[in-house]
């Protein structure tokens, strides 16, 4: 399955990662022969994500997609998220998922043009949820409590007006305009890990 380099290297991302696109960017060229610093390893050039043929980062602070083809960056994409701001705990919060997950299934959707759905619930998202539920911080439904959720993915939109102004507008899914999930649809396979960031 995964590495506890990949793992443990996603976790370092959280921390170093920046959120200027590479098209604002106006940094001055690296010295030849210096050390490499945390910032120029954060956007362009992932150097633990260098053994990955295709690996996705989503940051929802810069509130973008962007793929990576073994640790360079090749694409980037503006993204719009779930109406809730937050990490995600159950079923109808509204929230988009953090951690690392993986494309387990990729298929045109007849109201979101293709949706690439992600393995949500992950083991940490079961763990907090049920934390979430031994403490009695879930909602009710009657009897029971909501559900953990899934059926979370990438996917087009049929609101490219709230895409373009940045709205978020989802129910916790990653959405893209339509070209741009043509996009990445086109490039990466099934099984490509998907690294989510508040």
């Amino acid at each position: 399955m995964w590495g506890w380099r990949v793992l443990g290297a996603a976790a370092l991302a959280v921390v170093a990662s920046g959120c200027e696109p590479r098209w604002l960017r106006r940094g001055t060229p690296q010295t030849a022969g210096a050390p490499a610093t945390a910032a120029q390893d954060d956007d362009d050039h992932l150097a633990w994500a260098s053994d990955e043929e295709y690996f996705i980062v989503v940051r929802k602070e810069c509130r973008t997609l962007d793929v990576y083809h073994f640790g360079e960056r090749v694409q980037s994409h503006p993204a719009v998220f779930g109406l809730r701001n937050g990490t995600k705990l159950h079923e109808g919060d509204l929230r988009t998922p953090t951690g690392l997950y993986m494309i387990v299934d990729k298929r045109r959707h007849p109201r979101w043009h293709r949706f690439l759905l992600l393995d949500y619930p992950n083991l940490q998202d079961l763990q907090r949820y049920w934390l979430a539920m031994e403490s009695g911080d879930l909602p009710r439904r009657g009897d029971e409590y909501a559900g953990v959720g899934g059926a979370v993915g990438i996917h087009g939109t049929d609101k490219p007006r709230l895409n373009e102004k940045g709205v978020d507008w989802t129910w916790g899914c990653i959405s893209l305009d339509n070209a741009a999930i043509d996009e990445v649809a086109a490039t990466v396979p099934e099984g490509t890990l998907v690294l989510i960031e508040d």
